[in-house]
């Protein structure tokens, strides 16, 4: 899972449909949240909205890329979490939704 968020819900739509788009997660969550963090020496809070995407381990770098690349951040926040566990159909569905058709 890679951990993110976004100044907007529109730029959180924009990278989280680019990203089931390109088969590079096969869902992603988006939600608005409160953030507080340290900036430039002093102590910021913003609304944000927090992007959950589900993908594999193998796609991690490209998704974390792909988020950069769409993200209007200086440092956008990109944390990935290994998933070690989980209902296998998921996991399943998961695989398979990432996968290129066209590799069969």
């Amino acid at each position: 899972m890679i951990w993110s968020t976004a100044a907007n819900p529109a730029e959180a739509d924009a990278i989280a449909r680019a990203l089931v788009a390109e088969r590079l997660a096969a869902c992603v969550h988006t939600h608005p949240v409160a953030s507080t963090y340290r900036w430039q020496g002093a102590v910021e809070t913003a609304a944000e909205v927090a992007l959950v995407a589900k993908t594999t381990a193998a796609l991690a770098d490209a998704v974390a890329a792909r988020i950069a690349a769409l993200h209007s951040y200086a440092v956008p926040e990109i944390l990935v979490t290994p998933i070690t566990g989980g209902s296998p159909a998921y996991r399943a569905w998961l695989a398979e939704s990432v996968a290129d058709p066209a590799q069969g």
